[in-house]
């Protein structure tokens, strides 16, 4: 949620902001269910639905909602046809959310972005309920209601309003949509619509990545970008120091290699980049061991890679565990060697890991 950083920058800077949510798609779309854009001070900060005319006119529409006098929050729908310039063929729904004048309401203590904020810290799971429309109660819309997993007061049975709200959140920590749009009626009959956004921290794949040096450290800005939780490992503190980009969805593993794998979970992702080619073994051969990893990537040469294969079986480690150790990783470049682009064929493989995953868990 690297989108959480953009906007809540907005909000200290007394900037109005829209945040943009992808909670709909159809067809084929150049965007995802989940994207987010946070639009401040009339320049994109953060995020993209796919460019084109489609983030073209949704950037408009923000702009627009910048100059009115209050916050809002509602629904817009775009056909990707021909009067959008695109033929896609399907069509993306956006959720608008302006905020021009509530910053203060956001700066305080027990706020829905300070509890996001420190639930993502703890890497809990939790549901947004956010209100789109309340026709009897204009002061509602865009209210925003924060559920945990194991939240004391679990949802009433009275069969009013909050209740259901609640009842509908709970239920999708069980279910794979998310966001969803679900539709309420009040006790006046009035119809409501509630949209659920499910953050799954502890869902996401741990990737470990060994070692802070100038490799690792073109990666990070890539890594942070996707759906992943990141233990960044290494013994000198001054490496991590030289890092000037986000940290805040990195967990920064300052320790001995080996001690710090301690701190992984099972069935990591691991990459290992240090400045030490006995060190690559020992880290290497301590995950070997464990054989609890969904992917071993060390970066080097083919004949290292052979040479650390050739250890590991004289040193007894079964072969089908050893042959699932990868070095080198990364398209090999005869001539674009430079860390940015080693960073940039090392993350192609972890996406692709991560769309097999997902393409698998649709099945």
């Amino acid at each position: 949620m690297t989108w959480l950083s953009s906007f809540k920058k907005a909000i200290a800077l007394n900037n109005g902001c829209v945040l943009l949510t992808v909670i709909e798609t159809k067809g084929s779309t150049p965007c995802s269910v989940g994207d987010k854009i946070v639009y401040s001070n009339e320049q994109l900060t953060f995020g993209s639905i796919g460019g084109g005319n489609l983030e073209f006119q949704a950037l408009t529409f923000a702009k627009d909602l910048l100059g009115k006098d209050s916050n809002s929050t509602h629904l817009e729908k775009y056909p990707l046809g021909a009067t959008l310039g695109q033929c896609c063929g399907g069509y993306v729904k956006v959720m608008f959310e302006s905020f021009v004048n509530n910053g203060t309401q956001l700066k305080k203590k027990n706020s829905w972005l300070e509890t996001v904020s420190d639930l993502i810290e703890r890497q809990q799971d939790f549901v947004v309920a956010t209100i789109i429309d309340n026709q009897t109660d204009k002061r509602n819309s865009g209210k925003k209601i924060v559920y945990t997993a194991n939240q004391e007061n679990p949802p009433s049975s009275d069969g009013g309003l909050n209740s259901k709200i609640s009842t509908g959140a709970y239920n999708l920590f069980s279910a794979n949509d998310s966001p969803t749009i679900v539709q309420y009626k009040s006790t006046s009959e009035s119809l409501i619509e509630v949209c659920y956004e499910k953050v799954s921290n502890t869902e996401l794949h741990p990737v470990a990545i060994f070692g802070a040096g100038h490799i690792s450290r073109a990666l990070m800005p890539i890594l942070i970008k996707l759906p992943i939780r990141i233990f960044w490992i290494d013994d000198r503190a001054q490496q991590f120091e030289q890092y000037q980009g986000d940290t805040s969805q990195i967990n920064i593993i300052c320790d001995d290699f080996i001690s710090g794998l301690a701190d992984l979970p099972d069935e990591t992702y691991c990459l290992v980049i240090t400045y030490s080619h006995q060190m690559d073994f020992d880290i290497c051969e301590k995950i070997i061991s464990r054989n609890s990893f969904t992917y071993l990537g060390m970066i080097g040469s083919r004949i290292k890679g052979n040479k650390f294969r050739d250890r590991l079986l004289q040193k007894g480690y079964p072969k089908e565990t050893v042959d699932k150790f990868i070095c080198p990783i990364g398209a090999k470049q005869k001539f674009l060697k430079s860390p940015t682009a080693i960073a940039v064929t090392i993350a192609m493989d972890l996406l692709n890991f991560l769309e097999n995953k997902k393409q698998t868990m649709a099945v």
